[in-house]
C-alpha cells in the first residue's frame, strides 16, 4: 500500500482513481476484493491498498517535480490495478457460484482428476483419537482417486439422526449445483470403519450403466438385516425422497420400535414398494466387511495378522477395501485398535493391487447372475427379517411381562411385610395399654 500525504494537488486525483479501483472490484460478487471507503482525514498519512508500501517523507514532497513523479507512479499503478480487477471480473463471469467453496481450489491444486464420487462421515463429541486415526486413514485413498470427503463435526439431532440429516443436506447441496458440476454418487462411512486397502477405487462397486442405470442406492445386509455403516446413494431426487422418509420416521411413526434408530428406519424403507425397484443389495464383504474370526482370541477380537479360524461370507480377507467394527461398544476399542495399527503400516499383504484381488471378476459375476434375482432375494430377506422381528418382539414382551411380574411380586412382598410390621406394632401398642391400665 502507499502512504500519502493528506494535502497536495494529487490528493483528489488519487482519491478518485483509488475509489474507482475499489468500485470496480466490488461490482461483481465473485471479484477478489472488497469495497473500501477511503477518506483522507489523517493529519499525517493515510494507507491506501495498492500492493506495496512507499513511504515518502513530507519534507521530500515540497518540490513540484517530486509531486509530479509520485502522481505518475500512483496513477499508473492504480490504473493497472483497475485493469487487473476488470479482467478478473470478466473471467469470473464464466464460473458459476460454487456452494462448496473449497472444491474449485482443490481441483486446481490437484493433478488427480476429481472423482464424481464424494465421501461422507461424521465425528463429533468427546475427542476420540482412535476415530480420528480411522478418519485420517481415508486420506491416501482420497488423494489417489480424487475423492472429496465431507465430515460432520457438530451434532445436529438427538441419537444418530444427525447422520440421515447430514446426508440429506449434502444431497440438496449437490442438486443445487449445475448438473455438470455435481457429484454423481455419495458414499457414507461410519466412524468405526478402518480403510485397509487404499488401492481399491469405489467406482468398481457402482452399477453398470447398461441395464442398471435405475439403481440409485447400493446397500448391504448382515445377519440381522440392513447395515448402513457404508452405503452408496446416487445424487438424484429419488435419494432426497428416500432420505426424507428415513429421517421422518421417528416423528411421523413414533409407535414403530426402531431398535437401531436411523438404521432400523432405513431398513424399513428399503423394503417398501415405493423404493425397492431402485435399490440393490450387494455382498457385504465388498465394502462393509466385518473382522470375522482370526487368531486364538476366544472371539473377543480378530487379529489381522493371523489366518482366519472360521469362514463367514461377510468377513474381510486380505486385499479388501475396509473392515467395519459394528456392535459391542464396550469392546470396540480393543477390537478396532489392532486393525488401525496394521492399516497405518500399509503392509503389502493387505494393500493388494486391484488386479491381484478377486473384486473385478466377483463384481462382474454378481451383476450378470445375482442382480437379476434382487426381487426374489429381497422377498426372502423380508420373510427372514419378519420372523426375526416377531421373535425379537416376543422376547421383548416376555421380558417386559417378567419384569412386571417381578415388580408386582416385590410390591406384594412389601405389602405383606408392611402388614406384618403393622400387626406387630398393634400388638405392642395393646400390651402397653394393658400394662398402663393395670
Amino acid at each position: 500500500m502507499f502512504v500519502l500525504s493528506k494535502s497536495g494537488p494529487w490528493a483528489s486525483v488519487i482519491s478518485t482513481i483509488v475509489s474507482l479501483r475499489f468500485v470496480s472490484a466490488s461490482s461483481n460478487v465473485r471479484a477478489r476484493h472488497s469495497t473500501v471507503n477511503v477518506q483522507f482525514s489523517d493529519l499525517q498519512t493515510h494507507p491506501i491498498s495498492c500492493g506495496f508500501v512507499l513511504r515518502v517523507p513530507r519534507s521530500k514532497m515540497i518540490g513540484k517535480s517530486n509531486i509530479r513523479l509520485i502522481g505518475i507512479i500512483v496513477t499508473l499503478l492504480c490504473m493497472g490495478t483497475v485493469l487487473t480487477d476488470w479482467l478478473n471480473i470478466l473471467r469470473a463471469r464464466h464460473l458459476e457460484l460454487d456452494l462448496q467453496p473449497n472444491r474449485k481450489v482443490a481441483q486446481k491444486q490437484s493433478d488427480i482428476a476429481q472423482s464424481t464420487i464424494g465421501k461422507l462421515s461424521m465425528l463429533y463429541g468427546e475427542p476420540n483419537p482412535l476415530y480420528e486415526r480411522a478418519l485420517a486413514a481415508h486420506l491416501p485413498h482420497n488423494q489417489k482417486f480424487g475423492y472429496k470427503m465431507y465430515v460432520l463435526r457438530e451434532k445436529t439431532l438427538p441419537g444418530y439422526w444427525s447422520k440421515p440429516a447430514y446426508i440429506l443436506n449434502q444431497l440438496l447441496i449437490e442438486l443445487a449445483l449445475p448438473e455438470e458440476e455435481r457429484l454423481e454418487w455419495l458414499v457414507w462411512f461410519d466412524g468405526d470403519i478402518v480403510l485397509m486397502n487404499p488401492k481399491i477405487p469405489l467406482e468398481i462397486f457402482l452399477p453398470p450403466k447398461e441395464n442398471w442405470s435405475h439403481i440409485h442406492a447400493i446397500v448391504t445386509n448382515d445377519h440381522r438385516g440392513l447395515n448402513n455403516g457404508v452405503f452408496f446413494l446416487r445424487v438424484h431426487e429419488w435419494s432426497v425422497w428416500f432420505m426424507t422418509a428415513c429421517l421422518g420416521t421417528e416423528i411421523f411413526d413414533p409407535d414403530i420400535d426402531l431398535q437401531f434408530g436411523d438404521q432400523s428406519a432405513m431398513g424399513m424403507w428399503v423394503k417398501e414398494d415405493r423404493f425397492r425397484p431402485n435399490i440393490m443389495h450387494v455382498p457385504q464383504r465388498w465394502f462393509n466387511a466385518y473382522a470375522g474370526y482370526r487368531g486364538d482370541n476366544l472371539g473377543q477380537y480378530s487379529d489381522p495378522l493371523a489366518p482366519p479360524t472360521k469362514f463367514k461370507a461377510n468377513s474381510i480377507k486380505e486385499g479388501d477395501l475396509l473392515v467395519h467394527h459394528a456392535g459391542n461398544k464396550a469392546l470396540r476399542t480393543q477390537r478396532m485398535s489392532p486393525w488401525m495399527d496394521i492399516a497405518e503400516q500399509h503392509l503389502p499383504q493387505w494393500e493388494l493391487d486391484l488386479d491381484d484381488t478377486g473384486y473385478e471378476q466377483e463384481i462382474r459375476d454378481f451383476w450378470e447372475v445375482e442382480a437379476p434375482k434382487e426381487e426374489k432375494r429381497v422377498d426372502t430377506q423380508i420373510e427372514k427379517e419378519d420372523k426375526l422381528e416377531e421373535e425379537r418382539l416376543r422376547r421383548k414382551q416376555e421380558k417386559a411381562e417378567a419384569a412386571q411380574k417381578k415388580k408386582a411380586e416385590a410390591q406384594e412382598a412389601e405389602r405383606e411385610k408392611q402388614e406384618t410390621d403393622d400387626g406387630k406394632k398393634n400388638d405392642q401398642d395393646q400390651e402397653v395399654q394393658v400394662q398402663e391400665s393395670s
